[in-house]
């Protein structure tokens, strides 16, 4: 399965490395309370991206079959964090997730001359029968804690 999508395409745009790190040791108290409450939805066939809305974090959901939606604060907020799960870290696709397990990663990546860090906190989502329904997407750049 092709997970690109054109209009989430940025030119220019790769990554250098790709590392999954411990999302209860990295993310702020207020991301940590989010992810409680998301992990304690009523319902989790639902995507519970409202959930995870906290200040300075962009947010949006992506099915099985890639169709995104629930961008918050709004869609271009979340360009580079689509473009980088699309097109990186996901580019075949979602289907092999089986369970809920959050993820976070952290992506350094190049773009026309510029280099950057994107922390993204992948959230998976099921169906009653187990399978993937899709993920929520957490962009916890502005939100990661203080390492001394």
């Amino acid at each position: 399965m092709n997970f690109s999508d054109s209009k989430h395409n940025l030119a220019g745009l790769t990554v250098q490395h790709s590392t999954e790190i411990d999302p209860d040791k990295q993310c702020r108290e207020e991301v940590i309370d989010a992810l409680i409450a998301w992990r304690h939805r009523p319902d989790h066939q639902l995507s519970g991206a409202e959930l995870l809305q906290v200040k300075n974090c962009g947010v949006f959901s992506i099915t099985y079959e890639g169709k995104s939606g629930e961008h918050w604060p709004d869609e271009p907020m979340n360009d580079l964090s689509e473009s980088l799960v699309r097109d990186f870290l996901y580019r075949d696709g979602i289907c092999t997730f089986s369970d809920e397990h959050v993820r976070l990663f952290h992506l350094q990546y190049n773009m026309m001359a510029m280099s950057g860090d994107e922390y993204l906190l992948i959230c998976p989502y099921l169906t009653d029968s187990g399978n993937i329904s899709g993920i929520a997407v957490v962009c916890v750049t502005k939100m990661l804690r203080q390492i001394t």
